[in-house]
């Protein structure tokens, strides 16, 4: 890792440390103001780390493990799931403290979330647009740059990814990204620049704008040259960090989960390797 790369890492490490105490104290403090929203944060942690287990069953056989890695892996899937759980309870209350939507309606004043869910069709349409607008832009760049794969990224995904190795695993993967990192970034981070800065309303492109940085950086050590995997990330970020605001984190997550799944299945069937795929989450 050289020193360039060493100092985003940093950068990203050191934010996440911070973002994810900051909530848990918020979460510790207000854990009875913020009660309504505590079944959504159950539902997030649990959708995250079945999502995680399958994803691990479906690549390796637990059997043939330690019973210490397997108490390890566990251990893990249950602190991420704590951590989502944390995120989206004081996210959701983010949203609507900001009147924001989350799958909210603008202007929310109630705290029944479930009174306020947005419907599929009102927010459909401009999921797919920002789809189709991250494929489209994400494939002319790697087109011009045919970037590859970096090293720690060649080592975690072992060679190169064809059609023919396109596994289930890879997919399941690929959402669980979208879907863990969609909650911390735009309904954790993203509200929370915007209460704590006084970034609301007409000054919440500034929340926008650091959460992409900070979601960008995150991305680092993934491409070579790393210049274009942030090209590729950072206007993706913004659009979503739009979609958030007007439509919620739903739009969000199904925006970057058909974005992640869409994007290496359409290169591989082109015939393109690992070498020239960014993985998008």
């Amino acid at each position: 890792m050289n020193s360039t790369n060493l100092v985003f890492f940093l950068i990203w490490g050191l934010s996440g440390v911070f973002f994810f105490f900051a909530f848990l104290i918020i979460w510790q403090k207000r854990r009875y103001e913020i009660q309504p929203y505590f079944n959504y944060g159950l539902l997030t942690g649990g959708i995250l780390f079945s999502m995680q287990l399958l994803s691990i069953l479906l690549d390796i056989d637990l059997k043939s493990l330690s019973l210490a890695k397997v108490f390890g892996i566990m251990i893990r899937l249950l602190i991420d799931s704590f951590k989502m759980m944390i995120f989206t309870t004081v996210g959701i209350d983010y949203a609507a403290k900001l009147a924001y939507p989350l799958s909210l309606q603008n202007h929310v004043s109630t705290r029944k979330v479930k009174d306020h869910l947005l419907k599929l069709s009102q927010f459909i349409i401009p999921t797919l647009a920002v789809t189709a607008l991250s494929i489209l832009y994400s494939i002319i760049l790697f087109k011009f740059t045919n970037p590859e794969l970096a090293s720690s990224m060649r080592r975690l995904f072992d060679g190169n990814m064809t059609i023919e190795n396109y596994s289930a695993a890879n997919f399941v993967f690929f959402l669980v990204a979208a879907f863990s990192e969609e909650i911390i970034y735009r309904l954790g981070i993203q509200n929370y620049l915007a209460i704590h800065l006084n970034w609301r309303h007409s000054r919440y492109w500034l929340a926008i704008l650091v959460t992409s940085i900070l979601w960008t950086i995150g991305h680092t050590g993934t491409l070579n040259p790393n210049w274009v995997k942030f090209a590729q990330i950072f206007p993706i970020g913004l659009l979503l960090g739009w979609l958030f605001r007007k439509y919620g984190i739903i739009s969000c997550i199904l925006a970057h989960g058909l974005f992640n799944v869409i994007i290496p299945l359409l290169l591989v069937i082109e015939n393109y390797t690992i070498d020239t795929i960014v993985f998008n989450y």
